[in-house]
């Protein structure tokens, strides 16, 4: 009928076919860009530009603080009451705060850096120079493509992130490399800088010609107290993210150096590649989660909770199933004789990620449901698991430690979380859900548990 509502599945698996298209071609140039830079960089130079990569992306919670989930999320409300003045004025202070503290974190580091550089100079500091560069464009870029991510323009949102940035950054790693004949980390983070500027420009235009009417004219209301009650645990568990996703890398370049942090690097970059569809899912999913659970309706947000673990774990099964069977002749005709060692470091981390699909996306639905400190908490979890056994592992077995660490941290904290959120929401968000099974009460199962 066409006063039905559209399904949720259906939309789900309308927003994962565009996402689909776009992370397709989004790891097909970082992949290039990858082999570029380990071919280029060699193993201990990728290594220093990971290091450089990773501190800035720590060093930029402090910016984001959670200020992009909190504003898909209030997009999410927004579209629900119709009221879009209170997402204006979060725009609008967002933007504020994520400059002053970019300005603030710019500056520190670079008055760091000159203090530690005077002793000689420094590869990795140079490289982290051009690295804190990116963390205003990362920051300003990101929170208009959440809001248009919430506001189901899905294409809009992440073209100029996945598929521009990455372009220019290939061409700009080429075209330095063509002009010079050779290509250090410090260029190579250079480019990225200008890959990032450009794309948050593009994304801040597309973000003013398709944002609504009602957003563009609405008297923007503040409520500080709100918005920082709301993202402080938000940018922790962000925070907590990135740093569990991190940590095995820092770890690797501090306790084994910065060779086996390359290693770790590429055997990383293959394993994103087996959770395309993870990511696929993930990105047209999570506003979903928000919306649903506005409109009550738990059992059509259980049936995408679900159907987006299962396409996690067939999407690991079938890209990374032929990786690990060809990985020996694989690695190194594309990246160099140097990360033939990534090979069982990549079978590590891919059966990880294999194992911990199972529960889904499930804290990204505590995240969308209001139960942030449970998310943060997992997170914290998944952090320290890693820190406990990384020091350990890493100290013995290098890369091979880390990425063990990090498979065994993320697998309990994703368990911890789901069992919580079983407990306190009633929301079954993993493999195992039978809301995926026809409802025999129509709309009367509308709403229950699985």
């Amino acid at each position: 009928m066409s006063g039905e509502k559209p399904s949720p599945v259906r939309h789900f698996l309308r927003s994962s076919g565009v996402m689909a298209l776009l992370y397709g071609g989004s790891v097909g140039l970082t992949f290039l860009v990858g082999v570029l830079l380990a071919r280029l960089l060699g193993a201990s130079g990728y290594g220093v530009y990971a290091l450089a990569m990773t501190t800035a992306t720590l060093a930029g919670i402090a910016t984001e603080f959670g200020l992009p989930v909190l504003a898909m999320r209030e997009t999410g409300t927004a579209r629900a009451s119709g009221d879009w003045s209170g997402l204006k004025g979060l725009l609008g202070w967002a933007d504020r705060a994520i400059a002053v503290l970019s300005v603030v974190l710019a500056l520190g580091t670079w008055a760091g850096v000159w203090i530690f550089a005077a002793r000689g100079a420094s590869a990795y500091l140079a490289t982290l120079l051009w690295a804190v560069a990116l963390v205003p464009f990362v920051a300003v870029g990101k929170l208009r493509s959440f809001v248009l991510l919430a506001l189901d323009h899905t294409f809009a949102s992440q073209f100029p992130v996945m598929i521009l940035r990455p372009l220019l950054f290939l061409i700009g790693c080429s075209g330095l490399w063509w002009v010079s004949g050779s290509l250090a980390a410090w260029q190579a983070m250079a480019a990225q800088v200008f890959g990032a500027a450009v794309a948050m420009g593009i994304v801040v235009w597309l973000f003013r010609r398709v944002r609504p009417t009602e957003l563009a004219t609405a008297r923007p209301v503040r409520d500080v107290r709100h918005w920082l009650s709301a993202c402080l645990p938000m940018g922790l568990t962000e925070g907590l993210r990135l740093l569990q996703g991190q940590l095995a890398l820092l770890l690797t370049g501090a306790l084994a150096g910065t060779a086996q942090a390359g290693i770790y690097r590429v055997a990383d970059a293959v394993a994103q590649i087996t959770a395309l569809v993870a990511s696929v899912v993930g990105t047209a999913a999570t506003p979903m989660f928000a919306r649903l659970w506005r409109e009550g309706d738990r059992r059509a947000l259980q049936r995408v909770a679900a159907a987006s673990a299962w396409a996690m774990i067939g999407g690991a099964l079938l890209i990374g199933a032929p990786i690990l069977l060809l990985g020996d002749w694989l690695f190194p005709r594309l990246f160099g004789a140097d990360f033939v060692a990534s090979v069982p470091v990549f079978a590590v981390l891919w059966c990880g990620s294999l194992a911990t699909a199972v529960f889904g996306l499930t804290l990204a639905v505590a995240n969308m449901t209001g139960e942030h400190m449970l998310s943060t908490r997992a997170f914290g979890l998944i952090a320290a698991v890693n820190l406990a056994a990384g020091f350990w592992a890493v100290s013995h077995y290098g890369a091979m430690g880390a990425a063990a660490a990090s498979a065994l941290g993320s697998f309990v904290g994703a368990a911890y979380c789901a069992a919580m959120l079983h407990r306190r929401t009633g929301i079954n968000s993993t493999a195992f859900n039978r809301a995926l099974l026809p409802a025999g009460g129509g709309d009367a199962a509308k709403g229950e548990g699985a």
